[in-house]
């Protein structure tokens, strides 16, 4: 990061910090909250105070005596509300207290549910029918509007969701005294009583998180989900707050939840990014409040580049997604952030063996929030562990031989030395302020960063060698200077306005940048000295990507019927992609820089028809790319069709294209990597893909039974290979690296969940495959590197007292890799002499099967502190992550070396967490 972009973010967290003086906002007086001038009570009793205050403020207190009995208070109320000092006393004493509508005030225990107005079904008579509901769904804890929560009238099939911003619109409701059913993933389903006595016009409905002993609340027999699977075709909903039980490498990771759902892989422990449905991480959009982030990896994969801190709600689409979204071709994750604590200032760490991560929550004023969360790596054991898994085989290669590997026995009879000082670290920050101008307005500003810095470096020197009789006596060395230095990141931010126009209508409006880099210097310099004479050799590669997007985008919403919303909208998008590689210093073999604009229109209608029981959403996305100067359609349709209450039939089609394209660069020997370019007309075409799903699921109080039947058929894949070049002297054409081909790909998801109770969890199987068909490689369909054919899934957790108990296990059929079968030396005709392998029909071989079990135990001391023990690998399997095959010459014998590179063993992990609310 730029010391620009780091005084940026880093002034930005001083506004949240001067500002915290703001936080602790006194409550404006009003008729049921007056404000007190003069009181005090010294060590007077809790009962005694309130039936003081009572008379003498005329205040409407509702409170259980024999349960405010035992507390005495020592206060003293001077020129603040009352509710403000009942808010100071009651931090120590385990109270709590709700002002509802009519200006009563309730006490009860902080483990007791208080019943209000709202919650008793109102007996009297309606005053108003058939009239537009609108209002907001809030987090009752922080004051945060809820995402995509579930708004229905009981008994009746009439129901909402709330939109990005925690806004519903409800048509045509019966009348002012029916019931409404709230839900939300991770959040106690709450039942909402209207009367005609309550104010309408801007109503907020809060919901208590299912945390720590508000699960053990039985009144009702609310309860609530760990995750979201059957509510549109193909989506995964999940909150952060979920993910804390699963177990985990270091962190609670949002996208390492996903991966252990159906339909994800979850045997490439090198990344966390998404191979949804047989997908590359670059076919999954991923939004992080409205930018795109175009990488998703911390620490070689083992965390992503999300902060669990700063996420509000995820929602995951693994195929069929509707016409709002584009730019790639196999899923979406949409990522909203937290915008802060609305109520009052708040702060948390979480503590591991890996990193630090803290967060600051805060009210500025009335109409502000802040948040800021942050975290930095440090150098402990398990970090260690990881770092050397990643580099030291890459280390090792790079270390001159005192002899022949595998081999010869033979001694050079000379001095080795060597020097290494590997250092590596990431950090990111999030940061998001928000400002509310009127009831109807949200401004907000969303920032990230997140860097990886890698420098694995050495020096090493051989002198004084030769063969014995040979000749060459003491007279021959060579020192070398190995560069291993790699630093890859995201920076992105976005503006956005949201406005409620009218019980019916509501827009977003958006400007956002994103930029992505990734530098990796792997080369070496040799100084070799024969005779006294020098000569400076340097070999290996350098790599350079920087990805920039600026994107101006408008959403709308219309709720034209009650069964019926129109959402439309356009799309600005500016790419500019640069990527630069080299190999032996001098040789640039690929050197692009193309930029690109797309311009995208779309429509959709969401409809609901037969009493609701069946839900249409047909749509068209329209995108203009100015560098092929041509037009794309993309139409959508999924529907779902409730049989029974129980029984749903779902599916979905469309027509998807990708612009922006991560192309893999395939290297047999050391591993392949990725980078991103910009489609073209010719060597690069746009990749186009299609999508068919048809499923169905059963789902009763307490289990559900899901299944998608799903293909994809794409065109125009795009991979790189420098394996039909027969030598690299000059700038290569597009065309002799760049390969392009179909794929296809079938499968079938099936998810079992138990959904509620203090044991819940999961069991998902995947069964597909994924084939490529590119003419060079080969003349028939081959195996794509993702391809997996069986993957079996089983999450648990467990709840007990004060622990919460988890444990999962992976098993997955081993992913394809090509091998090399043989090497062999040519002498070309200026002289020198060159190594050549042989390699094996592409994806012919199959890596072991991969499997793991990971378990958890969190101690919850109480809803702000616990301690985590997790422990990876439980069994210490060993999976291969690739094989590194290595040619080895002398004289006229030359042997190929086969290394097994694994991923991680038994790896265990503490985590300590703490927030002051």
């Amino acid at each position: 990061m730029s010391n620009k972009h780091f005084r940026i973010i880093f002034l930005f967290i001083l506004i949240g910090l001067t500002g915290e003086s703001f936080a602790q906002k006194a409550m404006k007086p009003t008729p049921g909250n007056p404000l007190i001038k003069d009181e005090f009570f010294n060590n007077i009793p809790l009962v005694n105070v309130l039936a003081v205050m009572e008379k003498k403020y005329q205040l409407k207190i509702d409170y259980d005596k024999e349960e405010v009995k035992p507390y005495t208070i020592t206060y003293w109320f001077t020129n603040e509300t009352f509710l403000d000092g009942l808010k100071a006393v009651f931090k120590k004493v385990p109270l709590k207290f709700y002002l509802d509508e009519n200006d009563v005030i309730h006490i009860a225990g902080k483990n007791k549910k208080i019943e209000t107005v709202v919650d008793r079904k109102f007996d009297g008579q309606p005053t108003r029918a058939d009239f537009t509901l609108t209002g907001r769904i809030v987090d009752a804890t922080s004051g945060e509007n809820l995402p995509f929560a579930t708004v229905a009238i009981k008994g009746a099939k009439a129901g909402s969701q709330t939109n990005v911003d925690g806004h519903f619109t409800l048509l045509k409701v019966p009348s002012d005294t029916v019931t409404l059913e709230v839900s939300y993933v991770g959040f106690v389903t709450r039942l909402f009583h209207l009367n005609p006595k309550l104010n309408l016009e801007d109503l907020k409905i809060e919901i208590e998180p299912a945390i720590g002993t508000l699960e053990e609340v039985t009144v009702m027999e609310k309860k609530t989900e760990v995750l979201k699977a059957n509510e549109i075709v193909g989506m995964i909903k999940m909150t952060p707050r979920n993910i804390a039980r699963l177990p985990n490498v270091g962190e609670r990771d949002p996208f390492r939840a996903f991966q252990l759902m159906p339909g994800v892989s979850a045997s490439n422990e090198s990344s966390s990014g998404l191979y949804v449905r047989g997908g590359t991480p670059d076919q999954t959009l991923v939004l992080y409040d409205g930018f795109t982030v175009y990488h998703v990896d911390h620490l070689f994969g083992f965390f992503s580049a999300f902060n669990y801190n700063a996420i509000k709600d995820i929602q995951l689409y693994k195929g069929g997604f509707d016409a709002r979204f584009g730019g790639r071709i196999s899923a979406v994750a949409e990522i909203t952030g937290k915008e802060g604590n609305k109520k009052e200032f708040n702060a948390g760490v979480d503590l591991s063996l890996l990193s630090t991560n803290a967060y600051i929550e805060t009210p500025l004023g009335e109409k502000f929030t802040f948040l800021v969360a942050g975290r930095r790596s440090w150098k402990g054991p398990l970090y260690k562990k990881l770092f050397e898994r990643f580099t030291s085989e890459n280390s090792n290669q790079n270390q001159p031989a005192t002899g022949l590997p595998g081999g010869s026995g033979r001694n050079p009879f000379g001095s080795f030395g060597q020097q290494q000082v590997a250092s590596s670290y990431f950090y990111d920050l999030n940061s998001k302020l928000t400002y509310r101008p009127t009831k109807n307005d949200i401004v907000s500003l969303s920032l990230y960063n997140g860097t990886d810095n890698m420098d694995n470096s050495s020096s090493s020197s051989l002198t004084g060698f030769g063969r014995p009789g040979g000749g060459f006596g003491g007279g021959r060395g060579f020192n070398t200077a190995t560069n291993d230095v790699s630093n890859w990141g995201n920076l992105g931010g976005s503006l956005k306005w949201s406005r409620q126009w009218g019980d019916k209508f509501y827009s977003n409006a958006l400007i956002s940048y994103s930029n992505y880099y990734s530098n990796r210097d792997n080369s070496r310099l040799m100084t070799i000295t024969r005779d006294s004479v020098n000569r400076d050799v340097r070999i290996g590669q350098i790599e350079d990507n920087n990805l920039s997007d600026v994107t101006a985008k408008m959403d709308f919403e219309w709720k034209l019927l009650p069964n019926n919303q129109l959402d439309f909208g356009w799309q600005a998008t500016r790419n500019n992609i640069k990527y630069t590689y080299s190999q032996n210093d001098t040789i640039k073999v690929l050197d692009r820089n193309d930029t690109g604009s797309t311009y995208t229109a779309y429509v959709q209608d969401q409809i609901k028809i037969f009493g609701s029981r069946l839900h249409i959403n047909p749509g068209i996305r329209m995108t203009y790319f100015d560098v092929t100067q041509k037009n794309y359609f993309e139409p959508r349709l999924s529907a779902n069709f409730n049989v029974t209450q129980k029984l749903k039939l779902k599916g979905a089609a469309g027509i998807y294209y990708q612009f922006v394209k991560q192309i893999n660069r395939e290297d047999i020997s050391q591993g392949n990597r990725n980078f991103w370019v910009l489609s073209n007309s010719s060597t690069l075409p746009v990749t186009r893909s299609k999508h068919l799903i048809l499923g169905g699921s059963y789902e009763t109080s307490d289990y559900l039974i899901d299944v998608e039947f799903y293909q994809k058929k794409s065109t125009d894949v795009t991979e790189y290979t420098l394996r039909f070049v027969p030598q690299l002297n000059r700038m290569l054409a597009a065309s002799e690296t760049f390969f392009n081909g179909d794929e296809t790909i079938n499968g079938v998801d099936v998810l079992i969940q138990k959904k509620f109770g203090d044991f819940n969890g999961w069991i998902g199987y995947t069964l597909a495959e994924a084939k490529r068909k590119i003419s060079a490689f080969s003349d028939k369909p081959y195996y794509s590197d993702q391809d997996v054919r069986h993957q079996f899934k089983i999450v648990g957790s467990y709840k007990y007292k004060k622990w919460d108990f988890a444990a999962t296990w992976i098993y997955s059929t081993g992913r394809p890799y090509t091998s090399i079968l043989g090497a062999y030396q040519v002498t070309l005709l200026d002289g020198t002499v060159r190594n050549f392998t042989n390699p094996s029909d592409k994806n012919a071989n199959r890596f072991p099967a991969y499997h793991r079990m990971d378990v958890s135990a969190t101690y919850n001391f109480s809803p702000r502190f616990n301690v985590g023990f997790s422990v990876f690998n439980l069994y210490n399997r060993t999976n291969v992550w690739y094989k590194r095959f290595q040619v080895i010459t002398d004289d006229d014998l030359t042997i190929l070396q086969t290394t097994n590179v694994n991923y991680l063993g038994f790896t265990p992990n503490v985590t300590i967490t703490w927030k002051l609310k």
